[in-house]
């Protein structure tokens, strides 16, 4: 019964994950700028405010535009990490083996990643990119990596203690 709960409960989790994935994707070029656009405004303005440097508004705007390639590229990696754990997760309820569920996880992602790429040849004023794919997949390699590295490290301290 725990399994079955931890199968829908995880496996909703990831369909939600991969369908906001889509939705995001899905927006138009100038949508999807805008609201990084202004994401990345408001934290210059934060920082402004933090600082107290007291720039003008044109500079805000600078310092906006440079950030936002960046913010956007930090946005990608930080969806597919999700999505890696959130597989990640959905696998450990299908009692698939620890270096099963990496590989899995890191082929999945970067498959999804990929249709996604290719979802974006069809929205207005979007491409798809190679780039993008091994951007989103780096998101996932570190989910991937940081899981891999906590798992041997709880596997560490429980030999530990049964010493």
């Amino acid at each position: 019964m725990k399994k079955t709960i931890c199968r829908i409960l995880t496996g909703g989790l990831l369909l939600a994950w991969m369908i906001l994935i889509f939705c995001f994707s899905a927006q138009p070029a100038k949508e999807s700028g805008e609201v990084s656009g202004t994401l990345a405004y408001r934290m210059i303005r934060i920082a402004d405010e933090i600082t107290g440097n007291r720039l003008s508004d044109r500079q805000k705007e600078v310092y906006a535009q440079l950030l936002n390639p960046p913010l956007r590229k930090a946005a990608h990696m930080t969806e597919y990490a999700v999505l890696a754990s959130l597989m990640f997760l959905f696998f450990s309820c299908m009692d698939v083996t620890k270096r099963r569920c990496y590989m899995l996880c890191l082929l999945l992602s970067l498959l999804y990643a990929a249709s996604d790429e290719f979802h974006q040849l069809f929205v207005p004023g979007r491409s798809g990119s190679v780039k993008d794919v091994l951007i989103d997949g780096t998101g996932a390699v570190i989910a991937v990596a940081l899981t891999a590295g906590i798992a041997a490290i709880r596997r560490r301290s429980l030999q530990r203690r049964e010493k």
